[in-house]
């Protein structure tokens, strides 16, 4: 089970570990009971939602071009034009997250999972992304990582200037 020495951090890359050990297992159990994306869903709490709460600053502000996005993973990705960095981006899910304004798409009659869809609250855009679901894993493995390096580099920060 372990301790936590900082729960921002420690959090973040358990749930992303928790989300790796069970795609290792996965593939043992039959098709119908393989939950990935439910379990990956439930971990929005882990990636997004309490990150924002808790490191909204050092959520990194990088900008939403191609080129980026290709980074991400996100390549069937769609998200709204009024986002432009990352931080907007992670601020607009959690709020689709924590109203569960989520949305399942399913591109076939069998109802599998195709499109993750986050959408709006008040005054955001009225879909704020739709994820191909493949790519919500990678992206969320890419944002973790990115925030991972920002709270490292802040520790860093406060070791040397408490010498």
């Amino acid at each position: 089970m372990g301790n936590y020495r900082n729960l921002e951090f420690d959090f973040l890359n358990r749930t992303i570990h928790l989300i790796d050990q069970y795609t290792k297992l996965v593939q043992k159990e039959n098709f119908s009971e393989q939950l990935n994306y439910t379990l990956t869903i439930n971990c929005l709490l882990g990636t997004i939602v309490m990150p924002k709460e808790r490191a909204i600053d050092y959520i990194p502000k990088e900008e939403l071009n191609k080129e980026t996005l290709h980074r991400m993973g996100l390549t069937h990705t769609k998200i709204d034009n009024s986002i432009q960095t990352l931080r907007e981006l992670i601020k607009n899910l959690r709020h689709s997250i924590a109203h569960f304004s989520i949305e399942i798409e399913s591109e076939c009659n069998r109802n599998l999972i195709d499109w993750i869809v986050f959408k709006g609250t008040k005054s955001q855009p009225e879909i704020i992304a739709r994820f191909r679901a493949p790519e919500l894993y990678p992206f969320l493995r890419y944002y973790a990582n990115s925030l991972n390096e920002n709270l490292i580099n802040l520790q860093k920060q406060h070791d040397n200037g408490s010498s």
